[in-house]
Order: structure tokens, then sequence, then C-alpha cells
């Protein structure tokens, strides 16, 4: 914060100074911010809706036999587009309550293609898991579901 103030102070300074300059810089740096951050906005998204066709679900431990990889989880590409990486969130609620007792962020590399699904068992954080809570309730007493909050297409190249 301090920085940002003797940022301000050097710009004020700098304009009674060197008033033209000055602005001419900053027109420069509010464009070149402004390009990249359009940028980023379309990397992030993707203008189609694509992205919004691929989707998580969680059957919680159903399907899961190894207690080291509890939670199941289906990932779904409804899209036209090859998915290369799915990062959502899992989450675990208490039943009967709207909280989040627990949740991760995890990230998938597997390839789906149009119309495919990947389904797996995935490991809880060892650091933040459930028996650091101070319930100590197991997978199988939560309702689990799936986030999704990017994916990345294959290039059309």
């Amino acid at each position: 914060m301090i920085l940002l103030i003797v940022a301000v102070v050097i710009v004020i300074v700098f304009f009674f100074l060197f008033p033209k300059p000055t602005l001419l810089t900053l027109t420069g740096v509010v464009v070149v911010g402004g390009v990249v951050a359009t940028f980023i906005y379309f990397q992030q998204t993707n203008r189609d809706g694509s992205s919004a066709s691929v989707e998580g679900t969680s059957s919680g431990t159903r399907g899961c036999p190894d207690p080291a990889r509890p939670v199941f989880v289906r990932l779904f590409n409804g899209s036209r587009q090859q998915v290369n990486v799915v990062r959502f969130r899992l989450i675990a609620k208490r039943r009967g309550f709207s909280i989040e007792y627990y949740s991760d962020h995890l990230t998938s590399y597997k390839i789906i293609e149009p119309g495919g699904t990947y389904d797996d068992c995935w490991a809880l954080n060892q650091y933040r898991g459930l028996q650091t809570l101070p319930d100590k309730l197991t997978p199988q007493e939560l309702d689990w579901s799936v986030e999704i909050s990017s994916v990345e297409f294959a290039s059309s190249r």
C-alpha cells in the first residue's frame, strides 16, 4: 500500500513538472493494461459457450473401493471440441446443511473427446482432508458435488 501511495505522489509531481509527457505515459499504460486485460479475459472464457457444456458430477464414494481415493468424479464433455484440461472444485457438504464442509481445487489433464466422459476416483488433500476437521466425518457421510472452474480446449490449428 505504501508503494502505491509513493507511486501516486511521484506521478503527481511529474504531472506538475512535465504535464504532456506524463499524460502520454499514463495513457499508454492504461491502453496496454486494457489490451492485457482483454487478452486474459478471452483466454479464460470461450466465446461460443463450449466451456459451459463441460459438466462435472460426483456420486460420492460409490464405485471407489480404494480408501486412499474415496470420491468418484465424472467429467462429461458436451462440446464439439476436445478437452485437454479441466480445473474444478470438489465440494462436500454435510447432509441437510448448505455450508461447505470440505472443498479442494483439482485439475484433470485427461484428454476428453467430444461427447466423451472421464470417470475416476480422487484422493482428498491430506493436509486439508477430512481427518483435519473437527467432526471427523467420513467421505460416505457427506454429499459431494463438482464445480467446474475452467476448461482448456485443444487448439484448432
